[in-house]
């Protein structure tokens, strides 16, 4: 055969690792392309954050408006997908939609409500009957053998309650299923009187604050009772005790399975672990704390503000009394709450104020109808506000919705 025809083809070299450099030469470009992308997305989105969490609205506006009828005496809660509303004839559990998933009936003359997570207890301030509910309704309800001044409940249902009865009190551990599961005396002759109790998330740890007025100036103590492992080989189950002289104790509360907070009249106290707690970070102040409110994840403190007449300093603080922010406010508000997004809500009768805990007004607004409860909804935006005599959900408005030229 002839090789005329194949006489100018040569044989080319094929370098592969110089090929397969290239190939990941151009997928490296194309990695870089899409991380630049995303770190613009990103930043975007993080910016936009930003400006919606730090910017001032004025004015809403009403999504929906659905009629309400309640009664003069009737009180709000933050609860679950929505809100309990409460006075002296029952308690329901409603969502922002206005659905009222269930309805409790009872006669009270003065109901106290706790609740963590799902559980709720509400109780008559003496009276004996206390009302375990979960989200889908009544639990059961505990007959307790004398009157109570104090109820608190666990994540799991688990109830305390503090009873006084001829100068002494008792203090009473019961499952959700109503059973009895620890007791004991408290004499108020030989140790003060209990002013406030607090019942951790997961029940096992009860904490009693006591007043002692016998030696001529306050003094309270600070018990801790464990019921798990840690304080059944202890004397009543007792595993730490602290008292502090020249100092009124009135609230506890447990933001945590196992971390409590003491507000006093001249400072908080933080205490840590469960089995056997300690003592933690404290505060103290020389300005009068006028009042006080929490969530699980910061405290506030309110002190008049003596540079102005009707001027307010709100201080926040982390669970470890780390201050965060100091607000300066002449707003004169009736309560004062965080909401379950941290921010911080100013209500009066016809008046609300938010503030993020960067410190930033976020929302102010006259109302021109009372209003009584105020919560948020979910966003950054939207919120639900209780009305005389309706529920308006409410989204705020970015942009005015009418210009001045317009309205002309």
């Amino acid at each position: 055969m002839s090789d005329k025809g194949t006489k100018n083809l040569r044989i080319v070299e094929t370098n592969w690792d110089e090929i397969e450099q290239k190939i990941r030469e151009h997928r490296l470009k194309r990695l870089k392309r899409i991380a630049i992308i995303v770190g613009i997305c990103v930043a975007a989105i993080i910016i936009y954050y930003v400006y919606m969490q730090h910017r001032t609205y004025d004015d809403y506006t009403v999504i929906e408006e659905i009629s309400r009828t309640d009664t003069s005496a009737a009180h709000y809660l933050s609860y679950g997908h929505g809100y309990l509303k409460y006075s002296n004839d029952g308690i329901s559990y409603v969502t922002v939609d206005d659905d009222v998933l269930w309805n409790q009936s009872y006669g009270m003359e003065n109901p106290m409500v706790s609740t963590c997570e799902s559980y709720v207890a509400v109780a008559d301030r003496q009276g004996e009957t206390v009302f375990v509910l979960d989200e889908s309704g009544l639990q059961t309800e505990i007959s307790v053998s004398m009157p109570m001044s104090r109820v608190e409940i666990a994540s799991q249902g688990t109830v305390a309650v503090l009873m006084e009865e001829n100068e002494t009190g008792y203090l009473a551990l019961y499952s959700k299923s109503g059973d009895l599961l620890a007791e004991g005396a408290i004499y108020m002759e030989n140790s003060g009187t209990p002013m406030d109790i607090a019942l951790s998330t997961g029940g096992n740890n009860l904490a009693v604050s006591i007043v002692d007025v016998s030696s001529g100036t306050a003094s309270t103590t600070v018990n801790f009772y464990n019921f798990g492992t840690s304080g059944k080989n202890q004397v009543d189950n007792l595993v730490a005790s602290f008292t502090y002289e020249d100092t009124v104790i009135a609230k506890i509360v447990y933001v945590s399975d196992s971390k409590l907070i003491a507000f006093a009249d001249n400072g908080v106290y933080t205490f840590n672990g469960s089995g056997s707690p300690a003592e933690g970070n404290s505060l103290s102040t020389e300005e009068e704390i006028q009042s006080i409110f929490y969530d699980t994840g910061y405290f506030g403190l309110v002190f008049s503000d003596t540079t102005k007449d009707a001027g307010r300093v709100i201080k926040i603080y982390n669970t470890d009394c780390k201050e965060q922010v100091s607000i300066e406010t002449e707003f004169s508000y009736d309560s004062i709450c965080f909401l379950d997004n941290h921010e911080i809500c100013l209500l009066s009768s016809t008046e609300c104020s938010l503030f993020i805990l960067g410190g930033l007004q976020k929302f102010t607004c006259e109302f021109e109808e009372e209003v009584s409860g105020f919560f948020h909804a979910g966003g950054f935006r939207n919120y639900v506000v209780l009305k005389e005599n309706t529920t308006e959900r409410i989204r705020l408005n970015l942009f005015s919705d009418v210009t001045e030229e317009e309205e002309k």
